[in-house]
């Protein structure tokens, strides 16, 4: 897996409970319960790099394995 469609990622951070905030430029920002920071991801593209996703995950306090279960359970 070497990217991420962008309406799974957001479809999993609407799962999560976060919300949107805003976008500047081509970056999404999102909010999540409990995240350290604010999730922020290129929007405008298709797709995302696995490598954006997984640091998101670690400020979302998420998993990998469970991301991945997820993923593959509903996109």
């Amino acid at each position: 897996m070497d990217s991420i469609k962008v309406s799974c990622w957001i479809a999993f951070l609407k799962f999560k409970g976060c919300t949107y905030k805003s976008t500047e430029a081509s970056h999404e920002k999102w909010r999540c319960p409990n995240c350290t920071r604010s999730i922020i991801f290129w929007g405008s593209k298709k797709e995302i790099p696995i490598n954006h996703i997984f640091s998101n995950l670690r400020s979302m306090g998420v998993l990998k394995r469970d991301f991945t279960d997820w993923i593959a359970k509903n996109c």
